[in-house]
């Protein structure tokens, strides 16, 4: 059996230590070209926090809410474009809005044939899927008010052309 010992020359210690120093050289200047970089982004720190858990413990909502307000920096407000966007995903579910709930099945294969349906008659159909009392349930809606109160006005028309016996107003989606 040969000797299985392994033998290390002063030259490969010194090889060793070089590449250990230059390897914390290397990290040491990232990690300082990062933290400026991210400096100079970030921007100044605030002159004080805007809560302190004694200002919470002490305050009422109304103040803090007040506060909070008049310390918001103007470059966090939402840009024009980003309020002005459209309530519809691309899979044409509602973000936001109002819709008309016209039924609900126990299995996806029926909601489905109803938003195809309806949206063969050009109705802004599509389905979302619920939990109702621990069982999973798909409810078909229309969607595309903006008011709940022109959901309302839609819904007898909606309910006419979608066969609903029992239609709702919910808030979309």
């Amino acid at each position: 059996m040969k000797d299985q010992t392994i033998q290390l020359s002063r030259g490969h210690l010194y090889a060793l230590g070089a590449m250990s120093v230059a390897l914390a050289l290397l990290t040491f200047f990232l990690g300082f070209a990062v933290s400026q970089r991210m400096g100079r982004e970030v921007g100044p720190a605030p002159d004080r926090m805007p809560l302190t858990a004694d200002e919470v413990r002490a305050g009422t909502l109304e103040s803090l809410l007040a506060r909070v307000a008049s310390e918001q920096r103007a470059d966090l407000a939402f840009p024009g474009e980003l309020e002005a966007a459209s309530n519809v995903s691309e899979g044409g579910i509602p973000t936001s809005g109002w819709a008309i709930q016209v039924a609900e099945y126990p299995d996806l294969e029926s909601a489905e044939r109803l938003v195809a349906e309806l949206r063969a008659a050009e109705v802004p159909a599509y389905r979302a899927a619920a939990l109702v009392d621990g069982r999973r349930v798909q409810r078909v809606r229309v969607s595309g008010y903006g008011s709940r109160e022109a959901a309302l006005g839609q819904m007898e028309s909606v309910a006419s052309r979608s066969g609903a016996t029992a239609p709702s107003v919910v808030p979309a989606p």
